[in-house]
């Protein structure tokens, strides 16, 4: 049977049939990346992490570089809280995909929870001149908003937030520079958010720029 005739039963939910599918495609060709990719994904979906963390390092034994297992393992990673693995692995996908905005949005999320504040910038930035639609500029200074927030470096966020609202047009910086008003100059001229609710805006941020990438793949 295929690779494709597997992904065919996958389509229909199958898993079992896809399952056994796959491994006779190994069985074929033991060097067959995509199989091992497609069977390690089974496995994660089964809750079976470690079974799926050593199928996709076979995959990248044979085929360094493969994108679906590295970024696999670095999901894995970041699910189990070995967050220095996961920043070797969003890192390692990031230099494996230059032009890849997603790439670089994955490398600043797992900068930011490890506190690595300026690896997140340089991934922001770099996301920023890599995505080439104007109306996602706005999510790249949300991401550098949030990262002078973290520094409380507020002259700096205010910066930012001034330039987010000139191409936001959805109007989602609002509070955020309502709140970074406050922290320069005492007060503001509306009703100044929470800290907690600014960071929660700017992860929704994070989370709906990653949703319009992968609904473009």
């Amino acid at each position: 049977m295929t690779l494709e005739e597997a992904r065919a039963s996958l389509e229909e939910g199958d898993l079992e049939r896809a399952r056994e599918a796959l491994q006779r495609a190994l069985e074929n060709d033991p060097n067959d990346s995509a199989a091992l990719v497609d069977l390690g994904y089974l496995a994660l979906g089964a809750g079976n992490e470690e079974e799926a963390t050593e199928l996709f390092r076979q995959a990248l034994e044979r085929e360094p570089g493969n994108i679906d297992a590295l970024r696999a393992i670095a999901t894995i990673h970041g699910r189990s809280g070995r967050a220095e693995d996961a920043f070797d692995a969003a890192n390692a996908v990031a230099d494996a995909q230059p032009e890849d905005p997603l790439a670089a949005l994955e490398l600043a999320e797992v900068a930011l929870d490890l506190g690595r504040l300026d690896e997140a910038a340089s991934a922001f930035q770099r996301m920023r001149g890599l995505d080439d639609d104007l109306g996602h500029e706005v999510y790249a200074f949300h991401g550098l908003i949030e990262v002078e927030l973290r520094r409380e470096n507020w002259r700096r966020a205010l910066d930012l937030a001034v330039d987010a609202t000139r191409v936001d047009r959805a109007g989602r910086t609002t509070d955020i520079l309502a709140f970074v008003v406050a922290q320069v100059f005492g007060k503001a001229d509306r009703a100044v958010p929470e800290l907690a609710e600014v960071e929660a805006a700017l992860a929704r941020s994070r989370d709906e720029h990653r949703r319009l990438h992968l609904e473009a793949w």
